[in-house]
């Protein structure tokens, strides 16, 4: 009895002695540094990720372009983007898939000179897009056509570039409204601009910022891809509980000025997607708004992998 006591001892102390399994290593692609990013902060933070035994390591790219560019060369294994840079990889031959909602939300607002109070209004004006054929134009345009006006024949539309720009044209009076999102919105409000129209009423359901990868990377290495999204849901339910918290991160982590944080928390907070759900109507109008490219090439289920969303909601 003595001598198996004695082992059962030995044992114990030469498990204590192991080393713990080494963590296995994701990179992951993000767009830019945007509130939408909170989550993975949160997770890396609160040790989340390293619970599911995990070592994340978070790039930050300049654009959906060279995220999407990155994924194609297997420089990260999971980039979370939008259905645009799927369309990017897909067009070039190779197959990703969208495989978890994040941000289910249309963010762009339309604002106008102060003067034009009524869509009617803006009947003969100039809006401004960032280029002819871009997603912002597409955008536009359609929020005119719910707005019961004609893009066509009714107003103006020029090309003037990104938000920040099209907002300098509003100011500078070149145009009379343009479409734009958080923080621009928010600072044209205090400026006394108005908001004439939200899109999110108008396009209630849309894919706006969701993970993607390989199919390759998704087939061979799913449990260690469930395991990250375990991190994420728990990342967002710890957000959800701890506003000052999420403001905290987005101030330290996301960049986002003091002044905006707790606006931007209140902005993204309501739209994150906690079972991963990839709204399938909104992802349809978002190829159409790519129709020139994917036009009798693709249909939607040729872009997602709806399994992820699957199991989360069956379990």
């Amino acid at each position: 009895m003595k001598s198996i006591t004695g082992a059962l001892i030995f044992l114990g102390i030469s498990f204590a002695n192991l080393p713990a399994p080494a963590q296995e290593r994701i990179r992951v692609g993000l767009t830019s540094l945007a509130p939408t990013t909170l989550p993975v902060w949160v997770a890396k933070r609160q040790g989340f990720f390293k619970d599911e035994n995990l070592f994340v390591e978070p790039v930050v790219f300049t654009s959906g372009t060279i995220n999407s560019q990155a994924a194609l060369a297997g420089e990260i294994d999971v980039a979370l983007g939008s259905g645009t840079e799927v369309f990017t990889i897909r067009l070039a031959g190779e197959d990703a898939r969208f495989f978890f909602g994040i941000s289910n939300f249309m963010p762009f607002k339309l604002y106008v000179n102060p003067a034009i109070k009524t869509p009617k209004e803006l009947k003969g004006k100039k809006l401004a897009v960032s280029r002819f054929g871009a997603q912002s134009d597409f955008l536009t345009r359609h929020a005119i056509s719910k707005l019961g006006l004609d893009p066509s024949k009714d107003v103006t539309i020029l090309q003037i570039g990104s938000t920040p720009a099209r907002y300098a044209a509003l100011k500078s009076g070149s145009v009379d409204g343009t479409i734009m999102w958080f923080p621009v919105t928010l600072i044209a409000a205090n400026e006394g601009y108005r908001m004439l129209a939200d899109l999110n009423d108008i396009i209630t359901d849309w894919p706006y910022l969701g993970y993607y990868a390989m199919a390759r990377v998704l087939n061979t290495q799913r449990d260690k891809v469930m395991r990250y999204l375990k991190a994420h849901v728990k990342a967002l339910e710890w957000l959800r509980a701890n506003p000052k918290g999420g403001v905290k991160v987005l101030i330290d982590d996301v960049k986002i000025a003091p002044a905006y944080a707790e606006a931007g928390y209140k902005e993204f907070m309501k739209s994150f997607a906690f079972d991963g759900r990839i709204p399938v109507a909104g992802f349809e109008l978002l190829m159409e708004s790519e129709s020139n490219k994917l036009k009798g090439k693709f249909k939607v289920t040729d872009f997602l992998d709806q399994s992820f969303h699957k199991q989360f909601t069956k379990n």
